[in-house]
């Protein structure tokens, strides 16, 4: 499919969706390379996928949205539960000699 046709499909997509806000093609290539990162694809793969030169060109994907936040504190927490810490008694550990 070229270009332009590609273009008109999704106006009538749209149009048939009733949708009435601006959207692009290039709004759902944006969306679903923010949906690969927000699912754990790393910037190489979606490089590589997305057919970029440049890893700094897919790097305008990994802003910060409400799901990477989300992740990225299940992450953070998922490390720290697996910090043992010792138990210390309410003395300190210390003893007293009389």
């Amino acid at each position: 499919m070229d270009k332009g046709s590609a273009q008109k499909a999704m106006k009538l997509a749209i149009k048939t969706a009733n949708i009435h806000k601006r959207i692009s093609i290039h709004n759902l290539r944006h969306s679903f390379a923010t949906h690969c990162i927000e699912h754990g694809m790393d910037l190489r793969s979606l490089q590589e996928l997305l057919g970029h030169e440049s890893p700094e060109t897919t790097a305008v994907y990994t802003q910060l949205t409400e799901i990477l936040h989300k992740n990225n504190n299940a992450i953070v927490n998922t490390f720290v539960n697996l910090i043992v810490m010792p138990i210390i008694p309410e003395n300190g550990g210390l003893t007293h000699e009389n």
